[in-house]
Formats: structure tokens, sequence, C-alpha cells
């Protein structure tokens, strides 16, 4: 209508209607391209805090699994603190059922990933840019790509060792009445004696006869203790970043409104 219209004045020369026509088309245009700009921007921003809300989820995920690996070190460790103690003293303040189920308990791991689904969808998407706070964003990453976390996937050689003398019988009571998972997280609980006391009274002194076996225990309740100082300050960054997001999450959503 308006082209016919166009055609017709410049027909005419009614330069000032031709005039008039063109702001009107070039108003419209204008109009049209801030209307679809202002609806991509509210998209963009009801996006970005999807993103921010399922990011700030998984840091929920990551603190309490924190707080389920500390107790679980610090419960392997107590297990194997008590074999040491009996090593190093030659006391008997544990049945010999007991000291047998410390030595297997101390040889328990608990590896951990970070919630890192959401994160890697948006940096595999190249739209790392919806988080759009640039010190929140690279906070983030830094978060995420912590090389330590590596240090919590070890499979200590003390685990093989004494699971390589351990029957196998034994062994799979243990996971049976000793042990529970639910997911990701673990239990260890006491158990009753599986065996006659001689039986295990066997196993025990093979066990408490190898020096190697008990430096390598040494070493993997300490690197248990460095496990859990990583994951109680990586447990404070999680805090921190659910904090800083949800400062985001309702700047972001004042603006929406």
């Amino acid at each position: 209508m308006i082209l016919r219209r166009l055609t017709k004045h410049v027909k005419d020369q009614n330069w000032f209607a031709v005039g008039l026509d063109f702001v009107i088309v070039v108003v419209g245009v204008f109009i049209g391209i801030q209307v679809s700009n202002w609806n991509a921007a509210r998209a963009d921003l009801a996006r970005s805090m999807q993103y921010l809300e399922r990011i700030s989820a998984d840091l929920s995920q990551d603190i309490s699994t924190y707080g389920n690996r500390i107790q679980f070190w610090q419960q392997v460790s107590d297990y194997g603190l008590a074999v040491l103690d009996e090593a190093d003293a030659g006391g008997t303040s544990l049945s010999a059922w007991e000291l047998l189920l410390a030595y297997f308990q101390a040889s328990q791991v608990a590896e951990f990933e970070p919630s890192n689904s959401t994160f890697e969808e948006l940096k595999s998407a190249g739209e790392l840019g919806l988080v759009r706070d640039a010190k929140l964003r690279s906070e983030l990453a830094q978060y995420y790509n912590y090389s330590g976390i590596e240090s919590l996937r070890e499979r200590p050689r003390y685990r093989e060792h004494v699971r390589g003398i351990i029957p196998a019988r034994m062994q799979l009571y243990i996971w049976s009445d000793c042990y529970q998972t639910d997911g990701s997280m673990q239990t260890l609980k006491a158990c009753p004696s599986p065996a006659q006391h001689p039986e295990i009274q066997v196993v025990i002194d093979r066990l408490q006869s190898s020096e190697a076996l008990h430096e390598e225990l040494r070493y993997w309740i300490s690197s248990l203790k460095v496990a859990n100082l990583i994951v109680t300050d990586h447990a404070d960054s999680a805090r921190e970043l659910q904090a800083a997001l949800t400062v985001q999450i309702d700047l972001q959503r004042g603006n929406a409104q």
C-alpha cells in the first residue's frame, strides 16, 4: 500500500508527500528493528537467568557432596589411624574383627567431580557471555577448571595391597553388611564378625607383618588430609559463587521487570 501511494505521489510530483511517505517507512523500519532487538534482549535475559539458576543448583549439589566427602574421608582416616595406633603400640584395644575391618575400611575412596554440566553446556555452545558479569564468569571458570580436583581421584597403592591380602569372602561380607551407598553418598557401618576369631587372626598377623602396607597407609592418610583441605576450600568458593549468583539473578530480575 505504501509503495503504491509512493509511486502515485512521484507521478504527481508531490514531493512533500513523497518525503512524508519515506519518513514513515524509515520510522517503521526503525521501530520494527528496535522491537525485534528488545524482544531478543529479553529472551537472552531470560535464558541468562535460567542458566544462572541452574549453575546455582549445581553449586548446591557440590556443597552437599563436599560435606559428605569431608565426613567420609574423616571416617576412613580414623580407621587408618586406628590401624597404625595398634601397629605402633602393639596393643589390643580393638578386637581381631574390628582391626581387620579397620584395615579394609581404611582403603575406601570417594572420588569427586564438580557438577559442571551447566557450565560445560554454556562453554560448548559458545554462550558464556550469558553470564553477563565478567568477574563472575572468570570466577566460575576458575572454580570448574581447578586442577587440584585431580588429587581427589587418587586410588592409593594401599587399597590394592590390603585387598590382595584379606580373603575374598570376608571382603564380600564387608561390602554387603558393613557398607552402604546411596548414589554418590557412602556410609561405613559397624557389623558383627563373619568368621571365627582364629581365622581372622591369621589374616591380622599377615597384615601386621607388612611394614610396606603401613607405609602405604601413612601416605594415604596424608593424602586424605590434603583432599579434606582442598574440598573445604572449594566448598567455601562454591558458597561465595552461589552468593554472587544470587546477587546477579536478583539484579537481572529487576531489569526484566
